[in-house]
C-alpha cells in the first residue's frame, strides 16, 4: 500500500501594501485625479516621510513646497493642484525606483537622493517639479532596468 506523506503548502506572503495604499490615496482613476484636484493634505507628505527615509524637509526642499504652517494658513488647508501633482510625481518615482532595486525602499531612497549622470548630475528627488523633468526620471530609471546606463 502507498501511503502518501502530507506536505503543507508553504504560508502565503501577506499582501504587500502600495505606498499609495500607505499614504491613504487611491489607486485608481479618477479618484486620483479628484485627489490632484481637490488639493493633497498636508498629512500625506508627513505620511510619505514615515513610510519612506526622507525627512519632510527634505520632500517639502526637493519639490519646492511650502512648510507646514504656509498650508495650515490656506483658506482649504491643502496643496495646490500643481504642488499635488509634484507630490504624486514623487510618489510615482518612489515606486519605480524601489522596482528598479527589486522592492528594496532603502536602496530606491538612495538612489533617488544621488546625482545621476543620466540627470545632469542632479539627483532624481530635484528632478520632478515639472512634467517634462518626472519624464526624465522615469525614462532614466526605465533605461537602468534594460541595462542602458548611457
Amino acid at each position: 500500500m502507498h501511503h502518501e506523506h502530507y506536505i503543507p503548502k508553504t504560508a502565503q506572503q501577506p499582501l504587500k501594501l502600495t505606498l499609495k495604499e500607505k499614504l491613504g490615496l487611491p489607486e485608481d482613476y479618477p479618484a486620483m485625479g479628484d485627489a490632484i484636484v481637490q488639493g493633497f493634505t498636508f498629512e500625506v507628505v508627513a505620511s510619505l516621510a514615515h513610510e519612506t527615509e526622507l525627512s519632510e524637509t527634505e520632500i517639502l526642499n526637493a519639490l519646492n513646497l511650502p512648510d507646514r504652517k504656509k498650508v495650515q494658513r490656506r483658506k482649504h488647508r491643502r496643496f495646490t493642484r500643481l504642488e499635488s501633482n509634484r507630490i504624486y510625481a514623487l510618489i510615482e518615482a518612489i515606486e519605480a525606483s524601489e522596482a528598479l532595486f527589486q522592492g528594496d525602499p532603502c536602496k530606491a531612497i538612495n538612489w533617488l537622493k544621488k546625482p545621476c549622470h543620466g540627470l545632469g548630475r542632479r539627483a532624481p528627488i530635484e528632478n520632478l517639479n515639472s512634467f517634462f523633468e518626472f519624464q526624465q526620471v522615469v525614462s532614466l530609471i526605465h533605461r537602468l532596468e534594460r541595462g542602458v546606463f548611457n
